[in-house]
């Protein structure tokens, strides 16, 4: 009865740090309930709501705010406005850039990178476990495996008017989408190069997220 007693509390205590991680995972103690996709999820304010009541002129205006964006930042780009798609190369790692996607599509507009091209079929239930772990964590952004191409990539998406009226938000998401995606490459390429067990990965994970916390604390 103790040892189940003691065994219990040990599990609390994991269960409590994780949720802290969690919560202050790249903290954005300025942001609401503005990125959870509840319909409505915010009232577009009156002095704008001539402009961007219209799906046209919100669509219109985040696109030509997400180019004004990269042509500032002088990133490496392509626009593709037939397909309403932006690709721009960043960095995953040390030794591999990838294209990051940003798209308008369904009145919504859409962060999307491939964190990992290709894995072996037989390890696909562990990569699920994985994910699933990760999402656990995440309160911004999603994993996603494609068991047909093989394929997992970090995904995020919110609704043109929050961009529309609030255009600061545009350059905000797509630096926590990166920053979030190397993690994801990161504990993905963990588990195929040394094996690790999805839980392990996830553990020192946490770890590590708390190390960094403390870190910008103390600075």
């Amino acid at each position: 009865m103790e040892n189940g007693f003691f065994a219990l509390l040990t599990l609390l205590g994991l269960l409590a740090l994780i949720k802290r991680v969690r919560d202050n995972w790249y903290p954005k103690s300025t942001e609401t309930k503005l990125e959870e996709r509840q319909r409505p999820s915010f009232q577009v304010p009156e002095r704008k709501e001539n402009i961007f009541r219209n799906e046209d002129n919100a669509k219109g205006f985040v696109w030509n705010e997400l180019i004004s964006l990269h042509r500032r930042n002088n990133w490496r780009y392509g626009i593709f406005e037939s397909e309403n798609y932006v690709d721009t190369q960043f960095s995953l790692s040390e030794n591999l850039t990838v294209p990051y996607r940003y798209f308008l599509s369904d009145e919504e507009l859409h962060f999307n990178v491939c964190v990992l091209n290709s894995y072996p079929q037989e390890h696909t239930t562990d990569l699920f476990v994985l994910a699933a772990h990760f999402n656990n964590l995440l309160n911004f952004g999603k994993v996603k495996i494609d068991v047909n191409d093989q394929t997992v990539y970090f995904s995020y998406q919110n609704e043109l008017e929050l961009y529309a009226t609030s255009p600061g938000k545009i350059h905000e998401h797509i630096g926590r989408h990166f920053h979030i995606s190397k993690d994801v490459y990161w504990a993905f390429e963990r588990y195929l190069t040394e094996g690790e067990e999805p839980a392990v990965i996830i553990g020192e994970l946490v770890n590590n997220l708390k190390s960094r916390q403390e870190n910008n604390t103390q600075n």
